[in-house]
Formats: C-alpha cells, sequence, structure tokens
C-alpha cells in the first residue's frame, strides 16, 4: 500500500473512532487544557466542567471568586492571561471590559433566544437571569413582605435588608441599574437608590445576601432568583417578582483575549449553548433559565409573561458603570455610618 493510500485510510478510520466516541471531526484542533475563571456557584461550575472535560477529554481547572475580583484578576494578568473564560456576571459584563474580551459567535446561537444574544458579540449566553426580593419565611410572612422595590425604603425594613456592594458583585449592579432604570437615571432616581439602601447593609459578596436570609439573620434580602429558588424549595425562604419591575437578562461568558486555550475556550461555549447542557441547566438546577428555546423551567419559578420586565438597556449599563459606581460608592458611605 502507497504512503498516500495509508494516509488516507488512516485518516478515514480516525473519523470513523471519533464518530463512533461522539467526538467532533475536529477533536485534534483544540488544546486539551482549559482554565474557567469562575463565579457561579461551585456545584453547578463543577458540574459542567466535568461533563465538559469527560466528552471532550480536556483538562479543566476553575478558579472561583466574585465576579468583580475575577475581572480585576483578568485586568492585572492582561499582559499575560491565566484564564481562557470569565464565566459569571451579565452580558454588559463583558462590554463593559472589551479590552479583555474576544468576540466570539457560536453556532449554537441559532437555537438561542433572539433576544438573549449579544448584538455585539461578546457574550455566550450560557443562562438567563433576573433579580428578586427573597424574604425568610420565619420572619416574614408573605402577604408582610415587600412587594416593589421602592418599597424596601420603607421604615419598618430599616436594618432589615441586605445587599451586596455593586462594585464586588454583578447581580447586585444589575439591581441598581434596574432600580434606576424604574424611578430615572437623574436625581430623582438616585435619592430612591439612597433612600433604600439607607435601610440595606450592604455586604462585600452577593452569595451573603441569600446565606444569612436563609438563616435568618436578615428579615429580606435583594439577590438572583436562582439563589433564592433554592431556598423557596427548602420551605425557608418566599421569593417577590417586585411589581414594579424587575430585568430578565442573558448571563455572561466571555473568552479572554490572548487566551492560552483559544480553540478549547470556543468549544466550552458551544458546549454550554449545546441542548445536552441547556437540559441540565435546566432539571438539575432549579432556578435556572436556559436560554435556548423550547425547554421549561421549574414550576417554582414565575414565567417570563407574568412578570413586569423593564427594558434594561445593556449598553447604558457597560458604559456608565464606573460613574454609576463612583456615586453608589458614595452614596454607600453615606448611609452605612
Amino acid at each position: 500500500m502507497s504512503k498516500v493510500l495509508k494516509a488516507i485510510v488512516l485518516g478515514a478510520a480516525t473519523v470513523i473512532v471519533l464518530a463512533a466516541t461522539g467526538a467532533p471531526a475536529f477533536a485534534q484542533s483544540y488544546e486539551k487544557e482549559l482554565v474557567v475563571y469562575v463565579s457561579h456557584p461551585s456545584e453547578m461550575a463543577d458540574y459542567f466542567a466535568k461533563a465538559f472535560g469527560d466528552k471532550y477529554a480536556v483538562k479543566v481547572t476553575t478558579v472561583k471568586a466574585g465576579t468583580g475580583e475575577l475581572l480585576n484578576r483578568i485586568r492585572a494578568e492582561r499582559g499575560r492571561p491565566g484564564a481562557d473564560i470569565m464565566w459569571g456576571g451579565f452580558s454588559d459584563t463583558g462590554k463593559s471590559a472589551t479590552d479583555l474580551f474576544d468576540q466570539y459567535r457560536s453556532k449554537e446561537l441559532a437555537n438561542v433566544e433572539p433576544a438573549m444574544i449579544d448584538a455585539s458579540g461578546y457574550n455566550t449566553p450560557f443562562g438567563a437571569s433576573t433579580m428578586v426580593i427573597m424574604y425568610n419565611s420565619n420572619l416574614v410572612k408573605p402577604e408582610q413582605a415587600p412587594k416593589t422595590w421602592g418599597d424596601l425604603s420603607r421604615p419598618e425594613w430599616k436594618g432589615k435588608v441586605v445587599h451586596a456592594d455593586p462594585s464586588k458583585s454583578s447581580s447586585a449592579y444589575a439591581a441598581l441599574v434596574t432600580w434606576l432604570t424604574i424611578y430615572g437615571k437623574n436625581d430623582a432616581g438616585w435619592k430612591k437608590v439612597e433612600d433604600m439602601t439607607r435601610n440595606m447593609n450592604i455586604v462585600l459578596k452577593s452569595s451573603l445576601v441569600f446565606q444569612q436570609v436563609g438563616r435568618g439573620e436578615f428579615a429580606v434580602g435583594v439577590t438572583y432568583e436562582e439563589a433564592a429558588i433554592k431556598y423557596v424549595l427548602s420551605g425557608t425562604a418566599g421569593i417577590v417578582y417586585p411589581a414594579d419591575g424587575t430585568l430578565l437578562q442573558p448571563e455572561g461568558l466571555f473568552i479572554v483575549k490572548g487566551a492560552p486555550h483559544p480553540a478549547a475556550a470556543r468549544l466550552f461555549a458551544d458546549f454550554l449553548l449545546s441542548k445536552e447542557a441547556q437540559t441540565d441547566l435546566a432539571t438539575k438546577f432549579p432556578g435556572r433559565r436556559p436560554t435556548i428555546k423550547g425547554i421549561a423551567t421549574h414550576p417554582a419559578m414565575l414565567p417570563p409573561d407574568k412578570m413586569k420586565i423593564v427594558d434594561y438597556d445593556e449598553a447604558w449599563a457597560a458604559q456608565n458603570m464606573k460613574p454609576v459606581l463612583d456615586r453608589m460608592q458614595t452614596i454607600i458611605v453615606k448611609t452605612q455610618n
């Protein structure tokens, strides 16, 4: 057999083996390592890291911290990136730092709800999220719970509300932008934010919010839906989708500019948008909202058509992040002393 014929036969055999094992035909064209900086809860992050690693024979290393901390780390490593992917935050997280990330438009976006797609091309919309009011069911009766964001400024909630610092938490920043969208991106809107913040205890990590409300250390918290639903299902908390409106936005997954393993990063993005991963997201992690069409969410979650969804301006949120955070820090210093 000639060398050329042997090469053709071996190549065909390789394709057959790859097809039989479920691996893609380009299986040798991606790196066998991947480093993911992730701000999602460990249980979910570890599950999908393992599922991807097992399927594609990739060694996945995860580094876990808050979104703001991870962004700062990526910025500090810009000359020599240590991460391939930043997995966390919202779509505007990447838009506010386009110098740190590369655009990537996965082929799997064809199956994603159009409203979830980032027109600028930076975000892979793995999941959708909304901000809610969570209350401890042993401390607050359903009829007593705040019904709107504005209710958090009422005198009876003084010192009973916990919220994360928006400069440390992307979900807290999303809540802040939501309030300004509802009440005005002007002095009147900021006055409402200040009145709400005066009743709040500001913590440095978003995870502390649902943990402290769940334990009964605070009666009420501002948190993201997925975290609250876990406590709702355990019977220790209730959840309010505010009547004055809330956001429903794609969560963030961004490929780091100059990533050491760019092909593996793109493959991971594709994997998380696959029907397989999106189905697991909805069934194994109650409270998570998949973004591809046709997958039902947990019945404890309010359907989008039953929510009042605000017109959340991602571009404004990204472009104005610094001045908004600076003004919020002034309010926190003023109200927390």
